[in-house]
Formats: structure tokens, sequence, C-alpha cells
């Protein structure tokens, strides 16, 4: 708009606003801006819209593509702390009790997507103390039940023993797409726990 002969003619164009516009956007330091912003914003957006979508179950994504999303962002700020720490302090705030509670946290454990690509998730605290404190919820005063899938199941999972170091169950699990939906087979593996 700002480099057409329709705004040079535009009696806005002569105006001290006018001028300050078309500086403002013909630009390298705006343009820059916006670029900065669209990749901060961009790995959000994708956050946004799994928990919109209905394509396939969210539940076990969410924690692994915000973690994801904070490393976008940080990469988009050359890793500078300084930068990218107010943005990251945002979405840490808003998360906090939403997407990272015990349910959100064993799912993504519990996700083969991750799980497979990143066996260091087990070593996360916050992440294990998670799924213990969603066993112990999902299993309310059964000591037995939750000492079955705490120390033998869940260990049976994170070695990848039986059908889960198959290698059909390891090569499904490296793409992410809409065909991705490590739920879809779950009738089958239902006699685990």
């Amino acid at each position: 708009m700002f480099t057409s002969d329709e705004w040079g003619s535009c009696k806005w164009s002569k105006t001290a606003k006018g001028k300050v516009a078309s500086a403002t956007i013909l630009s390298m330091v705006f343009w820059n801006g916006v670029s900065l912003c669209l990749k901060v914003f961009a790995p959000l957006v994708k956050v946004l819209r799994l928990v919109d979508g209905d394509k396939k179950p969210a539940m076990g994504f969410l924690y692994g593509e915000l973690q994801k999303a904070k490393i976008d962002i940080k990469e988009a700020f050359k890793n500078v702390e300084t930068n990218y720490r107010p943005i990251l302090a945002i979405i840490d705030a808003k998360s906090e009790g939403r997407l990272d509670s015990p349910l959100h946290l064993a799912g993504y454990l519990l996700n083969p997507y991750y799980y497979y690509k990143d066996a260091n998730i087990q070593k996360d605290q916050v992440v294990m103390e998670g799924v213990l404190t969603c066993v112990e919820t999902f299993y309310k005063d059964d000591i037995e039940k939750q000492s079955l899938v705490s120390n033998v199941e869940m260990w049976k999972y994170l070695r990848k023993e039986g059908m889960f170091g198959k290698q059909m169950a390891i090569n499904g699990c490296k793409k992410n797409d809409d065909n991705f939906d490590p739920g879809k087979y779950s009738s089958i593996y239902t006699h685990v726990i």
C-alpha cells in the first residue's frame, strides 16, 4: 500500500502521521519485529489448535507440545534469556494448574511419541511426581493396584519390554501427524492394567 501510486497521491501521505506510518511500515526494524512475533506466536497457535482440534485425542500431546513451543520461542530469540524470559513467564503463569496437571504429565510420559524419542523424560522429577499422583488418584485406597501400576507395569513401558519394545510400536510413534493416535489401539492393551 505505502509504495503504490495511490498512496503517493493520497492526501494522508503528506501529513506527519502519514509519513510516520509510511516510514514505520517500510523499515526493516518493523518487519524484523513482525517476523519475531510470528516466530513466537506460531508455536503457541499450534498448541491452541491442538487443544481445539477433534482429529485425535490431545491430552497426551498438550504438555509435550507446550514444552516444544517453549524451545521454539527460545530459539526465536537466539537463546538470549533476557529476551525470552518474560514470554515464558507469561506462558508458565497461564498454563500452571491447567496444562501441567498430574493427568497431563502422565499423558506426556505415557505418550510413546515423546518417550520413545527421549527416554530421559523419566528422569524429570516433576513429570514422575505427576504420574505417581495420577496413579494414586485413579486407584485411590487400592495400594496393591497402585503398586502394580507404578512398580511393575510402568517399568515394562519405560524399559520398552514385551509389546512396548516391538519394532512396529517404536516405528508407529516416530511421526506426530493426524494419523498418530496412541489411544487408537488401546483396547488391545487393556489387559496390561
